[in-house]
């Protein structure tokens, strides 16, 4: 007995999270153009209120995939067809998983004969119904500053040390930020999308250029008041100088070498925080 009740309650429950939902679109009224936001699932559509003097002729798009023209039948038209108050005709099935859209395109053709006797279609009207599912979240653009934290420096310089001969030695001058002009994008899901909130959370990810014309890549967590301030820490991937292979500290030279003959460059990971703005057009764009 116990068995049977739980498997009668599994396939309630089963019903319940499968059921799909019935759309019907009045060929009728005056309603030809409509858009609906719904949630991802399955939906069944259908014609109502179909005029079996009339010729019907539909389409539906989902997403970038066009489903093949569906036709009604050759003896949809003719006489015969039990015509009453309010006779329907099914359009089909559809999945439509989250980001998704339906597109069900119905025209309707007067049926009639030229002067020669030949069947003819005069298109009377075009009923055309959107369906739309939300997006799984929103990207969000912002431009703003990324300070990045220097957590170590390799710069040396050429000491005079007398006799014409110059000693490779460890700068002293040590910044601790590098500061970056920078686009960030953050992807906000919908879970996290709350209207009317103060705070939002997001994963950002961005580019940017130093005054060097050194390029930059940051990726991190995010914070946004009121959609238009963005805080963001993480990690960001930058050019650093080093010293070159071929000199060591300490090591003694004969020609006063420049800073740019002593270094080169590569890329080191450091963390980073950063403030940004949402703005309508690039702020670092020049005209």
């Amino acid at each position: 007995m116990k068995s049977i009740f739980s498997l009668t309650f599994i396939l309630l429950i089963f019903n319940l999270t499968h059921a799909q939902t019935n759309f019907k679109i009045d060929v009728s009224g005056n309603v030809t153009d409509q858009e609906i936001t719904i949630k991802a699932g399955a939906y069944h559509f259908s014609m109502t209120h179909v005029d079996v003097s009339k010729q019907y002729k539909l389409s539906a798009i989902k997403e970038n995939m066009t489903i093949e023209k569906l036709e009604t039948p050759e003896g949809f038209g003719v006489r015969g067809v039990a015509a009453g108050p309010n006779v329907e005709r099914e359009i089909g099935t559809f999945d439509l998983l989250n980001g998704e859209q339906l597109t069900i395109t119905i025209d309707v053709f007067d049926i009639g004969k030229d002067a020669d006797g030949n069947r003819t279609e005069t298109k009377t009207s075009t009923f055309k119904y959107i369906y739309k599912t939300k997006a799984r979240g929103q990207w969000r653009t912002t431009f703003g500053f990324n300070f990045i934290y220097i957590t170590k420096q390799d710069t040396y310089f050429s000491k005079d040390i007398g006799d014409d001969s110059y000693m490779i030695t460890e700068g002293t001058n040590r910044k601790k930020f590098d500061y970056h002009p920078t686009l960030m994008f953050t992807w906000l899901p919908n879970s996290y999308i709350k209207g009317n909130k103060n705070w939002q959370f997001g994963l950002s990810g961005g580019i940017g250029y130093d005054f060097d014309s050194s390029l930059s890549v940051f990726l991190g967590p995010s914070i946004i008041y009121n959609e238009n301030i963005t805080v963001s820490i993480g990690g960001a991937f930058h050019n650093q100088k080093r010293l070159l292979s071929q000199y060591t500290k300490n090591q003694v030279l004969n020609e006063n070498l420049t800073f740019d003959q002593l270094h080169d460059d590569y890329i080191r990971f450091n963390p980073f925080v950063s403030i940004s703005f949402r703005l309508d057009k690039n702020p670092f764009k020049t005209d």
